[in-house]
């Protein structure tokens, strides 16, 4: 089986959207197929046709799959349909663009750095919609996602499948027992309105109060905007890694024993809360959908939700308590086993032959 993984986004692009296409595709290679992939930060428009043309000049061999983000196979569903090709196109659901648009709209302005434009809106949501309706299956990597989607398109929800983020597991990383120190504390991930930085930030500053040790690394934030900057306001307690290659995350996870995610939407299941998971990280997070979906609280995880001062008091609390620590510990590692990359693979590869 040939499969293309594509997506409108740079060739060294190191986001979600990226990992789990690389993940997957080498996922697939070791189960004995064939993939290929294509990423390019051109227009969009441009990089749908080009795709589709690809899919054209390969009429005689076309791959058996394309997998492509959200709306980017767009032109090569048309293509399909009207050339009768034995390819399918399967559409890679990252973040359904609908749900995001709506919550940025309930969302203050200045909260919301770099909101979806009125020309996305009025081109890719309709290309979306229309490459739903041609495309053989739709791969989301949340649940709460795939049911927005059946009940928001009910005469499309047999197309509607669940294909999860995962993470490679390694025993020799886990971080066993109750130890918590140094009370060194992580966040990953670039500043928008979705990661919630600030949140994360003044969390952690109260807990700092009482924990006068406490350390906080923001990792892979790109630029950050004044108004982090004015919440970090010099703290020396805060240190901020604007760019970290994903290979090299390990370090972060080992170094610090306690994780913040205070993210107000993620398109799938996040990589950062598995691999820190993985890793024997004790994981404090919000309560949003799609982390409900791997956090238990007080099981393998703790969720803190939306108010500084209480989910701060939670933090604390919890670094005081060993025998909770240990606990949680135990759990995350056998949540992370069944979120692993092979097992992933595997569902999608019995997808994709299924619909042969």
């Amino acid at each position: 089986m040939l499969v293309w993984f594509a997506a409108c986004i740079p060739e060294n692009s190191k986001g979600g959207i990226a990992r789990s296409m690389r993940g997957l595709s080498g996922g697939l290679l070791q189960r004995g197929h064939r993939t290929k992939i294509i990423f390019s930060g051109s227009n969009y428009l441009i990089f749908t046709l080009r795709l589709g043309i690809k899919l054209l000049l390969c009429a005689t061999n076309p791959p058996d799959w394309i997998i492509a983000r959200s709306s980017d196979g767009a032109f090569c569903t048309v293509l399909v349909k009207l050339f009768r090709l034995k390819t399918r196109i399967a559409l890679h659901n990252h973040g359904w663009e609908e749900i995001v648009t709506k919550q940025e709209k309930q969302l203050p302005g200045k909260i919301v750095l770099h909101p979806t434009t009125w020309k996305a809106r009025a081109i890719r949501l309709p290309l979306l919609r229309m490459t739903l309706s041609l495309c053989s299956c739709c791969l989301s990597g949340t649940l709460s996602e795939v049911r927005w989607l059946k009940n928001n398109y009910p005469r499309l929800e047999k197309k509607m499948l669940y294909v999860p983020n995962g993470v490679s597991i390694s025993k020799e990383n886990f971080r066993f027992g109750s130890n918590v120190r140094p009370p060194f504390f992580l966040t990953v991930g670039g500043h928008t309105w979705k990661k919630n930085l600030e949140h994360a930030v003044n969390v952690f500053k109260e807990v700092s109060v009482v924990t006068p040790r406490a350390r906080l690394f923001m990792v892979g934030t790109g630029s950050i905007s004044r108004s982090l900057a004015d919440i970090i306001d010099g703290n020396k307690s805060i240190e901020v890694i604007p760019e970290e290659d994903p290979l090299q995350m390990s370090k972060w996870y080992e170094k610090c024993p306690c994780f913040i995610s205070c993210s107000r939407y993620e398109g799938g299941h996040s990589f950062a809360i598995l691999e820190a998971m993985a890793h024997g990280c004790v994981v404090f997070t919000s309560t949003i959908d799609s982390t409900r979906e791997i956090i238990t609280n007080n099981e393998n995880g703790i969720l803190i939700g939306n108010e500084i001062s209480s989910g701060a008091m939670i933090v604390a609390s919890v670094l005081e308590n060993n025998e909770l620590v240990a606990h949680i510990r135990h759990n995350a590692y056998k949540a992370a086993l069944r979120n692993r990359l092979d097992r992933q693979v595997y569902r999608l590869d019995r997808i994709l032959c299924s619909q042969l």
